[in-house]
């Protein structure tokens, strides 16, 4: 991590229990700065390690506002007191942008104003119905496949090995509830469909039910974690950040996030970053954010968070570097759906699951 001296002492205590109150925190007086910006973060390690990338510079001074109740709640807030806005910066994630840019709360944003934007691909931006770009990138997430070698019984090179009788028991499955039902939208892809054709999936899955070969729903990260690490499994979907944790403790997992076309097997990536809402101090606004996008400032912050920098030009951690996508590497290996559409389908799908597939187990 290159932080600076001050940001090292400032990454403290002072702002993490704050942070654990949910309170709003200034980062430093507002005498030192040209301006101040409100910026609305996660806490904990996110909060911890933003103030540090935060006390890189000394133009923008950060009220700090912390979610709380998860980062869609942030939606009602903004919404109760629209055209009227408390907050410049949102950190949040793709289907709360989807949210937000439909909205059309969202800051268009280009590299001409924001210099460091040239360095993160197009591809990981999200845009309005015209290509704006809307929601800025500064950590990446795939979601896909990916098995232990030393437990499944046979290489995994399609989405219809799924069905294989020799996976009895082996496949553990997320319910809709987790990954905004991202495993679903993935065997969709694969087989003809999407997000917005969703029936080549569920009879998918209703075949994947009835054959056995799901061991484990799971509705949450951790569960993800321990079934594949503990062998209760051996095959599933999932972030890599769960498959890294995996491999951390039992080195033989194989990443299906790359994966032939032929395969059928999409990673859907998911972006964390900022939006900055109309009507706010956004002159301010682009230009901490842009300082936040800084090669070496988004390095650190995501090797705080364990995850990878959406600029091009950061470093990576070595253990997870192969889980970076390049320009072309996006549009080969993976696939973006429409999170407004998904976000307004999940229930509906969820109901679906418990309705159709769950009997089924």
């Amino acid at each position: 991590m290159n932080w600076t001296r001050r940001a090292l002492l400032k990454s403290s205590a002072a702002t993490s229990a704050a942070c654990c109150l949910g309170l709003s925190v200034p980062a430093r007086p507002a005498w030192a700065a040209d301006a101040t910006i409100t910026a609305v973060e996660w806490g904990g390690r996110y909060h911890e390690n933003m103030q540090a990338a935060s006390d890189t510079q000394d133009a923008i001074d950060v009220v700090w506002e912390l979610h709380t109740g998860g980062a869609a709640a942030i939606l009602a807030k903004i919404k109760s007191t629209w055209p009227s806005v408390n907050y410049d910066v949102v950190a949040a994630y793709s289907p709360v942008f989807a949210s937000m840019i439909r909205e059309d709360w969202v800051e268009t944003v280009t590299a001409e104003q924001m210099p460091n934007l040239a360095d993160i691909p197009d591809g990981l931006f999200m845009t309005d119905k015209a290509g704006n770009k809307k929601a800025i990138p500064r950590t990446t997430t795939a979601l896909h496949w990916g098995y232990r070698r030393d437990l499944c019984p046979f290489e995994i090179t399609k989405v219809e090995d799924l069905l294989d009788p020799r996976l009895a028991g082996q496949i553990f499955f997320p319910a809709p509830v987790l990954n905004s039902n991202a495993q679903m939208i993935s065997i969709a892809r694969a087989l003809g469909g999407d997000e917005n054709n969703m029936e080549p999936a569920w009879e998918f899955v209703a075949e994947l039910a009835k054959s056995g070969n799901i061991g484990r729903v799971t509705t949450s990260g951790s569960d993800d974690f321990n079934t594949l690490s503990t062998g209760e499994t051996s095959v599933g979907f999932g972030a890599t950040s769960v498959f890294e944790r995996v491999n951390a403790v039992v080195p033989q997992v194989e990443y299906l996030h790359k994966m032939p076309d032929e395969s059928g097997f999409k990673s859907i990536i998911v972006m964390e970053g900022w939006a900055i809402l109309k009507g706010g101090n956004t002159e301010a606004a682009m230009k901490w954010v842009n300082a936040m996008l800084a090669a070496e400032v988004n390095q650190a912050f995501n090797a705080g968070i364990g995850a990878v920098p959406s600029n091009l030009k950061a470093n990576v951690a070595k253990e997870i570097e192969n889980v970076r996508f390049s320009q072309e590497e996006l549009e080969l290996y993976t696939y973006a759906p429409d999170w407004g559409f998904v976000s307004a389908n999940l229930s509906e799908w969820a109901q679906r699951w418990e309705r159709e597939i769950a009997p089924l187990l």
